[in-house]
């Protein structure tokens, strides 16, 4: 299915994110940072059997201090109540494998190109050097998307990291809340009738790597013959999806906007065209809008603030076809452009998330649960998953 914005850059490299554990000024001479920096979430694998997934995208050990740290392991422990239920333990076979993977990825200008993934300069600074298992001064090895699967609730997770300076043996450690819930306010789907969620929020599809749209969703539409679109694909309006009105998922005000964004044929698959050769041809078309930001990537758009700190996105719209302005107050239900494949899009689609913040890029995604939807298929009520057919009431 040749969904949504090309993940390829994300799925290359595993990414990372640091913000500081400790305030700056009591900073000790070893720190551990996260990123997202308040809270990890949780997203279910099975609701019936309260099986839930958990990534941890990124976390940090760096050095501040002059004498250098060896690192030896890194234990990731997940707790409920105070008692360790999980634990992932990274040996020194690992942790060399994760440092090269980390100047890797700095030497190829990474962590400017994809800066969302990396919480901006907040995770790493730019006096930081990558690196590992030894650190010296102004030196950190950066560890990512650590994935859990586990039945029941945790409420904590901590990395204790162990190692070694001038001989003595150091141990530090950081916490960070779990959060297994949904978001605070009620959203309805924002599309009508049915759609397909081609990429959601499972740990098999790109959304769930990147911060940003951790819980988002792709949603195109299907034709009688199973595929989104009819003939061979090659225009816009071959698509079921093109032209559908996107409506606002809940009350709120526009806080952003773009609607003078253009559409690029050429960036969908060509007929007979091979996965490998249609990612190998976007690689330099995705770094350039890497390099533009907001508009780049999600072309026309929409963003709303709905209060309690929760900000939707509708993405890649039709040009000219965004009907409300900044300040705006718009209600659940209202039409607020339709969809196109503007931006980074490889097809006609509505690229949804929820974050934190009222940035599109520079913020961390929240989970969203439905209040007008039915799955089809489901035996119960459950959060949507990657591939489902959704029918919006």
């Amino acid at each position: 299915m040749r969904l949504n914005a090309v993940k390829s850059a994300l799925a290359a490299l595993p990414l990372a994110v640091f913000t500081s554990a400790t305030p700056a000024r009591t900073a000790p001479s070893i720190e551990i940072r996260f990123c997202p920096a308040s809270t990890v979430r949780t997203y279910p694998l099975e609701s019936r059997r309260e099986v839930q997934s958990l990534l941890l995208q990124n976390v940090a050990v760096i050095n501040h201090g002059s004498a250098a740290f060896e690192i030896n392991a890194i234990e990731l422990e997940l707790l409920q109540a105070g008692r360790v239920l999980d634990t992932k333990r990274l040996d020194a076979k690992a942790i060399r494998r994760i440092a090269d993977r980390g100047v890797k990825m700095q030497a190829a200008d990474m962590l400017k190109q994809v800066a969302f993934q990396f919480c901006g300069t907040n995770l790493i600074a730019p006096s930081i050097k990558l690196a590992g298992p030894k650190l010296d001064r102004d030196q950190a090895l950066l560890v990512t998307s650590q994935v859990f699967a586990f039945t029941g609730a945790r409420d904590t997770l901590r990395v204790r990291v162990h190692g070694s300076i001038a001989a003595h043996t150091k141990e530090v450690s950081a916490m960070l809340p779990i959060k297994s819930e949904f978001a605070k306010n009620t959203y309805i789907f924002p599309l009508r009738g049915v759609g397909f969620v081609g990429v959601g929020a499972t740990l098999h599809t790109g959304h769930r790597w990147a911060i940003p749209e951790e819980f988002a969703l792709d949603v195109a539409k299907l034709g009688g013959d199973g595929l989104s679109h009819k003939g061979d694909g090659t225009r816009f309006e071959d698509y079921y999806a093109y032209g559908a009105e996107v409506l606002a998922a809940a009350d709120g005000r526009v806080i952003s906007m773009a609607t003078d964004q253009p559409e690029n044929p050429a960036a969908m698959q060509r007929p007979n065209e091979s996965q490998e050769a249609y990612f190998a041809r976007l690689q330099t078309d995705q770094a350039s809008r890497l390099a533009e930001g907001t508009p780049g990537i999600a072309g026309n758009y929409v963003m709303i603030d709905h209060g309690k700190n929760e900000y939707s996105l509708y993405a890649h719209l039709q040009p000219g076809s965004v009907r409300v302005q900044v300040g705006d107050q718009v209600k659940a239900g209202d039409v607020i452009g339709k969809i196109g494949s503007s931006g980074n899009s490889t097809e006609p689609h509505l690229h949804f998330h929820v974050c934190d913040k009222p940035d599109p890029l520079m913020c961390a995604g929240i989970p969203i649960n439905f209040s007008n939807v039915t799955i089809q298929w489901a035996d119960l009520p459950r959060p949507i998953q990657s591939g489902d057919v959704v029918i919006a009431k």
